[in-house]
């Protein structure tokens, strides 16, 4: 009896150290980004229109932010891309 496997290149993930490294590196890099911002884009309603204005935000709101998102990207070759999908298109 023989036993055959068959690997699909585009869902295996690496286990070579030097990839992973790249991979932590780059999110630490992406976190670094979230960490340094003071405030942030955000939108309210001035006399019945939409407004843009920059909102403070606190290290710990930054934080919280970047653990929220991290999940929408994927690491290819030690870069981080948003991940595709539905609400990603």
């Amino acid at each position: 009896m023989q036993i055959t496997s068959v690997v699909k290149r585009n869902n295996m993930k690496s286990n070579s150290p030097f990839k992973q490294d790249k991979c932590a590196e780059a999110k630490a890099k992406k976190k670094a980004e979230y960490m340094k911002r003071k405030t942030k884009t955000s939108i309210k309603r001035v006399d019945g229109k939409m407004q843009k204005y920059e909102k403070p935000v606190t290290e710990k709101e930054n934080l919280r932010e970047f653990n929220a998102e991290i999940n929408e990207f994927e690491c290819v070759n030690g870069e981080l891309k948003l991940k595709k999908g539905p609400e990603n298109d």
